[in-house]
């Protein structure tokens, strides 16, 4: 019989659940229209291996704004959502397969992103099934790095932005993730600094003078013979622009903060 809680002696020791019955996970999984579509989308079995479609964006869009989309609350994911995703290998035989740099939508990377999140939240092997298309996987990077130009995220995309970008940052052993990230760590990334830091770094470093004048002659060249404008390369302005948009953030929250207490007579 299925247990019920919410009866009898109230055992302040024990986590309080709602109070109806519990059903099994392999209930409710059965139950979610999530497996339904993976079942009928990438699940695939040793009767039937070839079974997982060709990719409709559209599918992928609708999965993106049901069901990983956070639109309120402080949680910059559903969880169980994420879950039945993950299990259902949502990454390795839909997402990921299907991934073209050229044509993948703003909705099919940021799904990449969240679901590979959660498998740096479960601790479980997170590059692996990127291994065989090392060319692909650059290619998504590159898409990650310029995901947010003429586009405005959530807090809840942001975040998940964020923490992909950590995750990464914090991946570098891994040769197919290293190769992209390691350039928004280059020397390049001083010409995003102000004339007097520049200077004041130069001189606090001086044997990085010359490394820096051999990366100068080494930039690429416009038709007049002048350098191109490094304040335009994701190197140069990635790591700036997540400082600039989190101080920003913080701004936004300080000011709404501060409009909240004084609307309550604070």
């Amino acid at each position: 019989m299925t247990k019920v809680y919410g009866t009898g002696t109230y055992d302040f020791r024990r986590h309080r659940v709602a109070e109806y019955p519990l059903a099994t996970p392999a209930d409710s999984k059965a139950r979610d229209r999530l497996t339904k579509i993976a079942e009928a989308n990438w699940l695939t079995s040793s009767d039937a291996a070839a079974r997982v479609k060709e990719l409709d964006p559209d599918l992928v869009r609708k999965i993106y704004e049901t069901e990983l989309l956070v639109k309120e609350g402080s949680k910059p994911v559903p969880l169980q959502r994420v879950m039945i995703l993950e299990v259902s290998q949502y990454l390795e035989n839909y997402l990921w397969p299907h991934f073209d740099p050229l044509t993948a939508t703003f909705e099919h990377v940021m799904s990449i992103i969240i679901m590979v999140n959660e498998k740096f939240r479960e601790n479980v092997a997170a590059w692996t099934c990127f291994h065989e298309r090392k060319d692909a996987f650059k290619g998504f990077l590159e898409r990650v790095l310029r995901l947010k130009e003429g586009r405005e995220l959530s807090i809840a995309e942001k975040t998940n932005y964020l923490v992909f970008m950590i995750n990464a940052f914090q991946s570098l052993e891994d040769e197919v993730v290293s190769r992209t990230i390691l350039r928004l760590a280059s020397l390049k990334s001083w010409h995003s600094l102000s004339y007097g830091r520049f200077q004041m770094e130069l001189c606090l470093n001086p044997g990085l003078i010359k490394k820096w004048k051999r990366m100068i002659k080494k930039e690429p060249v416009k038709g007049g013979g002048s350098h191109l404008d490094p304040s335009t390369t994701v190197e140069v302005m990635f790591v700036r622009n997540l400082i600039e948009e989190f101080l920003e953030i913080l701004d936004s929250q300080s000011i709404a903060n501060e409009e909240v207490f004084e609307a309550s007579g604070g």
